[in-house]
């Protein structure tokens, strides 16, 4: 599979961008943006850009000066799409930037709608691998690894696989995401006010003190759903899996709406599987099993039936070999 890689400290600044003309792109490029001809410079190939138009990034590393400002809209039918060209695998290295606006994400993204990302994979960042945030609707992330990022300025408060923060907006999508190994959670819904759909997302390893922060402030969870004094909001949550993580495996944080959880597995957590505190939500054929501190503690108005926890069923470690290679399978299909 292809992927764009971002290493560390860069940032893709992108604002109300949405996608019929092929636009190319090449690290060795310096020509009009034809196939034969490519731009040089991602950000020429932008400013190039309308609706319905597709840059297409050729395989090499580019290594930009600055950061890569979209600030184009389109509509739902006709977004800007950028992606690597046929199975060219495409690196966008910072470090090469002499600053940075907004922080060191691989991804940020603010106010930006009608965009679709397809097979990135943000890892080693000073902050969240990919972050969506402020008014931003009718995004989808397919096929997203993230990992290794970490936030030495807060020692590790912050820095997640994914996260989609204080803002509104329907119709945000990811799926088939692999969040691993960061410093802070796989995933972080604060302060979103808007339902954000979750689709086949592992999450695993995630808040363990691999950098040597002290004080070490990583939460460790790996699907964190909300804050208190978040706005009620029914996300949905369905065929995920949780694992290894240092805390919780999935936990509404305090977020008092409605969230659907179908189908999910919570295994071998540092704390407890499930935790939903202030949500009512409504719980289907989900599964906890082996998790340090319970499987899954529901307070409130919580809708559960068809889980684990509500039958006598005995599960253990050898029942998740099945789905261990499973994810093994998907991970190295995506690093071939």
């Amino acid at each position: 599979m292809h992927r764009v890689s971002c290493k560390p400290s860069i940032l893709l600044a992108i604002v109300a961008s949405a996608g019929a003309r092929d636009i190319f792109v090449a690290p060795s490029g310096s020509g009009s943006g034809s196939i034969d001809a490519p731009f040089g410079f991602i950000q020429d190939a932008v400013d190039e850009a309308v609706a319905g138009d597709v840059i297409y990034l050729r395989q090499g590393t580019f290594a930009p000066s600055a950061n890569i400002q979209i600030g184009k809209s389109g509509s739902r039918t006709s977004p800007i799409s950028i992606r690597p060209y046929g199975s060219e695998k495409v690196i966008v290295n910072g470090e090469n930037m002499p600053g940075l606006i907004n922080g060191p994400y691989g991804i940020y993204a603010r106010d930006a709608s009608h965009n679709y990302y397809e097979g990135l994979s943000t890892h080693d960042n000073y902050e969240t691998g990919f972050q969506l945030e402020g008014a931003s609707s009718n995004n989808t992330v397919i096929n997203l690894d993230s990992y290794m990022n970490r936030d030495p300025r807060k020692n590790g408060e912050s820095a997640d696989g994914f996260a989609c923060k204080s803002g509104q907006g329907e119709g945000n999508v990811l799926r088939n995401a692999r969040l691993w190994n960061n410093v802070d959670d796989g995933l972080d819904l604060y302060m979103f006010a808007s339902p954000v759909t979750l689709e086949e997302v592992y999450a695993w390893g995630n808040g363990y003190n691999r950098w040597g922060f002290s004080p070490f402030e990583g939460d460790g969870n790996g699907f964190k759903l909300g804050i208190s004094g978040n706005p009620p909001t029914d996300h949905v949550v369905r065929n995920s899996i949780a694992y290894k993580n240092y805390k919780k495996g999935f936990i509404d944080n305090g977020n008092p709406g409605s969230i659907t959880f179908e189908r999910n597995t919570a295994w071998k957590n540092g704390d407890t599987g499930f935790v939903m505190r202030s949500s009512s939500s409504d719980m289907r054929k989900n599964l906890a099993v082996n998790n340090s501190n319970g499987q899954a503690q529901l307070i409130g108005a919580v809708d559960s039936s068809g889980n684990s926890w509500d039958s006598n069923d005995n599960w253990s470690d050898s029942d998740f070999h099945q789905r261990r290679r499973a994810i093994a399978s998907l991970w190295k299909q995506n690093h071939l």
